[in-house]
């Protein structure tokens, strides 16, 4: 067979781009191939990207460069994929390289060549596809691949928090509210995700639209990276395509055609709104354009029907009634009246939430307002908590803040839940009276607007106050700016409005997504430990009645990341009284349940459990049983159980398995481990510094390493500070990337203070008792990734 080989590279740096193109020399030299580079079709008067996808769609074998993470490449590469080309990818040696390429690693499933040198790239290259077999991997991908659901999106954001990014998320999440399906690729919920997903993500959903960061940002170059090649995967679909980009962003030259720069808010609602208004049309009207179809199934074994849904919680809520756990924090969340749930991500917060808002609006009795603020101002809310002094004056601006906006919130969603009924709003009634008093008062935006507009007022006040008025006077003008007498008139008229309501719930999640690395924590705890103060009060309050007031039965039940809750509590004057239910998973028999019930929702009435695991899972993993075996791999919640086993059951199919083997977990645990350090960084990488470093100065060591070499690796990292050692150790410990050596060869992973505190204790006394050295462990989840020796 004669080959079209198209050669995909970065212009710059110009010395790889030479070597690049002396392969290309070497390869048509030799007679193996027809090769050709990018840079041999000038596109003259056309749009550089359209030439490019042509040469893709005229080869046979396309061999893209990778060692910039070029983001003009990685669409070509996203674009070859789709059009199930023969793909091999290259990079060129270097430390900066090879480091790049492990993070980004979602192309783990493509085969790579570390070379030095052209001669040495076409040599290898030659000889790798003499021995391919003739299968592309879309091949193998599309396998697993759900079909495409009308009006659904992909939606992909940045890592970080922006006008732009705040907007795009507030308009997505109208969307769903109004019967959308949307798939959310969110890095501070998931990390990355593999390959796999997001093809999938992009095939069932009949749009996609990706967010690029600006230059300033962090992860910039990854999270860019990534979208380039998705962007380049729905190119080739044909779904619709709408990339947004802030206005310092310089993208490459080659796609600037397809982007839309943000300006402000209202030309961003235009643009989105009929962007999907014709991308869901035309798919009513014609399906979509050209629906790339999944290859013939050649498997014989049924794996490739094993669905496990999705590991994020937010990207299964239509699904999620099918298979869901119930917990005893479940139960609380149905049963309590005030309660705060905490638990590290992936623990299932947002699951519990989620299903206890679907159960509850069942009963047509309960009103269920759920408040998942949208990358909220925090860092505004702590300037302003800061323009107060004292200690006092804060946690007067904070109760009051909370009170004005968790009021509201209630109204406009029983206004909203009135509106909805057949019969409407019948004028002269309490339910109209409340909807007029908001109209006239001009309250009806979503949480994250009201959340602004109060800032910018308190600001305002504070500042025109600061130089002319007591304590006393400052608080009254804050008091003014939260509308105070407004909240006491919400109270009455909801008491009117809701008394009949056999309960309102109020749930509130996604509190942690503005928390921020920062000289200004205790100020973000103030803030936090406020609303955990508050909500006892807001029920108590509902629960009185008068002449003026009617009783309302309000629960609130708040859920907040367990690391961010530590440091709250600090904060908190009594936290005795603050009812708390952790969330975890120290069961297995519980925690094997959320794979069970997921088998067990697609599979016939009266099929056991465990058929799961001794039909479709080998026995054993050596001595271990195959679950106990994923057990000491994964971190213990079901996010990652869930990614694991989806991961490798696609191993399996992969590899025409008729079962997973061994070979297959120990693949799985390579991608898992990568999926997990991402994650640890997504979710810590703002609260401890230079988190990133640390981690990987790990790489390489024995798993058990003594405190004096955890502490010597820590001083050895520029900007960390010797002095501050044992308290990044600490912080590691947390986080769960280390456990400390409590007995012999032990080893605890404490993820609350007072099991950190308990635990350092044992390992003081243990180490003493047995004469020798304190001693840690690098988890499991993390070792494969960073080549960690048992």
């Amino acid at each position: 067979m004669h080959y079209k080989v198209f050669l995909g590279y970065s212009k710059n740096p110009v010395g790889v781009s030479q070597e690049i193109q002396n392969a290309a020399a070497v390869i048509n030299k030799s007679g193996f191939a027809d090769a050709k580079t990018w840079e041999e079709n000038p596109a003259t008067g056309r749009i550089i990207i359209e030439t490019v996808l042509q040469d893709i769609n005229e080869s046979t074998i396309c061999l893209f460069d990778v060692t910039t993470l070029s983001q003009n490449v990685l669409f070509e590469v996203g674009y070859a994929f789709s059009q199930r080309k023969h793909i091999v990818l290259s990079v060129c040696k270097s430390k900066e390289s090879l480091h790049d390429w492990k993070t980004f690693d979602i192309f783990s499933t493509i085969g790579c060549i570390f070379y030095e040198n052209g001669s040495e790239l076409a040599a290898r290259f030659m000889a790798g596809i003499t021995a391919a077999s003739e299968k592309t991997l879309w091949d193998d991908v599309s396998q697993s691949l759900d079909r495409t659901s009308k009006d659904s999106v992909f939606y992909v954001p940045t890592y970080h928090t922006s006008e732009a990014e705040r907007n795009l998320r507030r308009m997505i999440g109208k969307e769903r509210d109004l019967g959308t399906k949307v798939t959310i690729a969110d890095p501070a919920e998931q990390g990355s995700a593999p390959l796999a997903w997001y093809v999938n993500a992009v095939y069932s959903s009949a749009a996609t639209l990706l967010q690029m960061s600006g230059e300033s940002h962090d992860r910039n170059r990854l999270h860019n990276s990534r979208s380039a090649f998705i962007a380049g995967l729905a190119r080739g679909l044909e779904r619709p395509l709408l990339v947004v980009v802030e206005e310092d962003y310089r993208g490459p030259v080659d796609y600037k055609d397809i982007l839309y720069t943000y300006h402000n808010k209202k030309r961003l609602a235009e643009k989105l709104q009929l962007w999907l208004a014709n991308s869901f049309q035309a798919w009513r009207k014609e399906g979509p354009v050209s629906q790339t179809p999944a290859p013939k199934i050649e498997l014989a074994t049924e794996l490739r029907d094993l669905k496990f849904g999705e590991y994020v919680a937010e990207n299964e809520s239509d699904t999620l009634d099918e298979y869901f756990v119930e917990t005893a924090e479940y139960e609380a969340v149905l049963t309590e009246s005030s309660v705060v749930f905490v638990g590290r991500k992936g623990m299932g917060k947002s699951a519990n939430m989620i299903r206890a808002s679907q159960v509850l609006r069942d009963d047509k009795r309960n009103l269920v307002c759920v408040v998942r603020p949208t990358n909220y101002d925090l860092d505004g809310l702590v300037d302003v908590l800061q323009s107060v002094g004292g200690d006092g004056n804060q946690y007067f601006l904070v109760e009051s803040f909370w009170r004005f906006l968790l009021y509201s919130e209630i109204s406009l969603e029983a206004v909203a839940a009135a509106d909805r009924l057949p019969a409407g709003i019948g004028e002269g009634t309490p339910m109209a009276r409340l909807r007029d008093y908001l109209h006239q008062n001009d309250i009806s935006d979503d949480f994250s607007v009201r959340l602004e507009r109060v800032i910018n007022s308190v600001r305002k006040e504070l500042q025109e106050a600061a130089q002319k008025h007591s304590i006393e006077k400052q608080r009254e003008r804050v008091a003014q700016a939260l509308q105070a007498k407004f909240v006491g008139n919400l109270r009455r008229l909801l008491g009117e409005a809701l008394r009949d309501r056999h309960r309102v719930a109020l749930l509130v999640d996604n509190l942690d997504s503005g928390w921020r690395k920062s000289a200004e924590l205790k100020s973000q705890a103030v803030l936090l430990v406020g609303l955990l103060s508050t909500v006892s009060k807001i029920a108590e309050d509902f629960q009185k009645e008068n002449n003026r007031l009617q009783s309302v039965h309000v629960t609130i039940s708040v859920f907040l990341r367990s690391d961010i809750y530590d440091e709250v509590i600090k904060e908190a004057r009594e936290p005795d009284k603050i009812n708390t239910k952790r969330i975890d998973w120290n069961q297995p028999d519980i925690l094997k349940r959320v794979m069970d019930e997921r088998y067990l929702s697609v599979r016939p009435k009266g099929t056991e459990p465990d058929e799961l695991w001794d039909r479709f899972f080998c026995s054993h993993i050596g001595a271990l049983p195959t679950f106990d075996h994923i057990l000491s791999t994964i971190l213990h919640r079901p996010r990652d159980l869930v990614f694991f086993c989806k991961a490798a059951v696609f191993n399996a199919a992969n590899a025409r398995h008729s079962r997973v083997e061994p070979e297959d977990i120990r693949e799985a645990e390579k991608s898992y481990s990568k999926f997990a350090l991402d994650a640890l960084l997504v979710e810590y990488g703002s609260t401890i510094n230079q988190l990133e470093e640390m981690v990987y100065e790990f790489a390489g060591l024995p798993s058990v390493v003594t405190k004096a070499e955890v502490l010597e690796l820590i001083e050895e990292i520029p900007g960390l500070g010797a002095d501050r050692a044992a308290e990044y150790l600490e912080g590691l410990m947390k986080i769960s990337f280390l456990g400390i050596e409590v007995s012999e060869n032990k080893f605890a992973y404490p993820d609350r203070a007072d099991d950190l505190r308990k635990s350092k204790i044992l390992a003081r006394k243990a180490s003493r008792r047995g004469d020798r050295k304190e001693r840690y462990e690098v988890h499991a989840a993390y070792r494969h990734f960073l080549e960690i020796g048992e």
